[in-house]
């Protein structure tokens, strides 16, 4: 089972914190390719797409050896999720596994996916800001890959991909952000339209709710043609650095002009979390995006810390939890995450 080798907690490269923290979870730097003469994966046969699953294993010989590796149409469809809700695979899994594969290291910083919507997307990501990092570690993955596979390349399109807009390059900077300054505070939809400007996406993460609830969201790179990859770092860097700072200055003006609301907001979670004996999927996100911004502003600082909270959101997701409980049945699933949740914040009820 997936579990036994990514148990439910946050994976280990989240764990470390990194570089505004309190903002940003994670970046993530993408690179999705396609093979010179081949059909894209939509066009292809079930033997035909573990045809090409298996020449890559063989093409790429020794390079991810450190990798486990999963032919990922024998998974059932709550261990993909599983995988999606911890970051460690693409959305796109869930709704494509047949002649798929992926690759993920055993800190599940790294993954590669085979035959979803293009032959191979893979990614490196690193907690916090530092996008750079993320985006070098991907790079040498890329040139090493290189080495091993004709890419698809046009010299007016650039890589060429299944979806038009992700030619070009074929690089994608992704961030995962918690931004409840910016909510709280009525910015929402001037970020969105400040962050268009500079060539980047605000959107919710693959659960809705833990963006309208929980105040995560991912901002992501929306060029790849006609700009070159150092374009892109620099472009993001600016970005991101212009919203820590707008979030953070959102965060500031409310402890100073609302605190009592915010506190009250706060500790109301805590009561709920120290009594309830039921806590939905929806709610609890709620109830860590209140906690993670308690912790981050000193109004939580006995209770419970920054990463703490952040551990919640994941082993409070739905597949986490069937985990944790091997069961499927809702009522046991919400009754275990008010109690995961009590055990995170050490109560004694």
């Amino acid at each position: 089972m997936i579990e036994k080798n990514y148990p439910p907690r946050l994976p280990d490269w989240i764990s470390t914190g990194g570089d505004n923290f309190e903002v940003v979870i994670a970046s993530e730097a993408l690179y999705i390719r396609n093979l010179v003469g081949s059909p894209f994966p939509d066009r292809l046969k079930v033997d035909d797409l573990k045809k090409t699953r298996r020449q890559f294993v063989d093409a790429t010989g020794e390079l991810f050896s450190d990798y486990r590796f999963w032919e990922t149409d024998a998974l059932d469809g709550a261990e993909r999720k599983y995988l999606t809700e911890r970051m460690s695979a693409p959305s796109e899994l869930l709704k494509r596994s047949r002649g798929t594969g992926l690759f993920l290291t055993e800190n599940e910083a790294s993954w590669l996916c085979l035959n979803t919507t293009d032959y191979l997307r893979f990614r490196f990501a690193i907690a916090g800001s530092n996008i750079e990092t993320a985006y070098r570690n991907a790079r040498n993955i890329e040139e090493e890959l290189q080495q091993c596979l004709p890419f698809a390349y046009s010299d007016r399109y650039g890589f060429l991909t299944a979806k038009p807009a992700e030619c070009g390059t074929g690089l994608m900077l992704r961030f995962l952000v918690h931004i409840p300054g910016v909510i709280f505070s009525n910015g929402f939809r001037n970020l969105r339209e400040s962050l268009l400007k500079t060539g980047s996406v605000l959107r919710s993460v693959a659960d809705e709710a833990m963006s309208s609830d929980g105040h995560l969201f991912v901002i992501q790179t929306a060029h790849t043609l006609g700009i070159d990859e150092e374009e892109i770092l620099t472009s993001a860097q600016n970005m991101i650095e212009g919203l820590i700072e707008k979030e953070y200055e959102a965060r500031d003006s409310l402890m100073t002009q609302a605190r009592y609301q915010i506190e009250d907001r706060i500790l109301r979670g805590i009561g709920v979390l120290t009594h309830a004996r039921m806590i939905a999927c929806q709610e609890g996100y709620a109830l860590a995006n209140a906690l993670r911004l308690g912790a981050a502003e000193g109004i939580l600082n006995d209770t419970i810390d920054v990463m703490s909270a952040t551990e919640l959101f994941v082993v409070g997701q739905p597949a986490h939890l069937k985990v944790i409980t091997g069961e499927g049945n809702r009522v046991i699933m919400d009754t275990h995450r008010a109690d995961l949740f009590r055990e995170y914040l050490n109560t004694e009820v």
